[in-house]
């Protein structure tokens, strides 16, 4: 059986969205991000066009710290990486912030591991 293998660096991509308040690491805003920012990524380093292969999930979603004072999360997940070809999925570690803008409009997350 072959295995999936993706180019895994180290890197931090911050991409806004809109809120009212910091969504928390499982909110399917935050999510979404997420996937956007991989996406990104899998595009930066494979191309463009190898990159629309690719689907992603996000499981396993843990907060692992909360900032009290700004109310920002630390978290961690598997991020689930699928090639449309071939059907098959590999998961690497990441973890990623969720926080908030000074001005309180949009929220960042910045996702490392990809």
């Amino acid at each position: 059986m072959k295995k999936l293998i993706i180019p895994v660096i180290l890197s931090t991509i911050a991409i806004a969205g809109c809120s009212q308040s910091v969504p928390k690491c499982s909110d399917t805003e935050t999510t979404d991000l997420v996937k956007q920012i991989a996406d990104r990524e899998m595009g930066n380093q494979l191309g463009t066009e190898a990159a629309k292969m690719f689907s992603y999930t996000v499981g396993a979603i843990r907060t692992t710290s909360t900032n009290e004072q700004t109310g920002a999360y630390e978290c961690a997940a598997q991020l689930g990486i699928t090639a449309s070809n071939t059907g098959q999925t590999n998961e690497i570690p990441i973890t990623y912030t969720v926080e908030m803008t000074d001005n309180g409009d949009e929220f960042y997350v910045n996702v490392f591991g990809l």
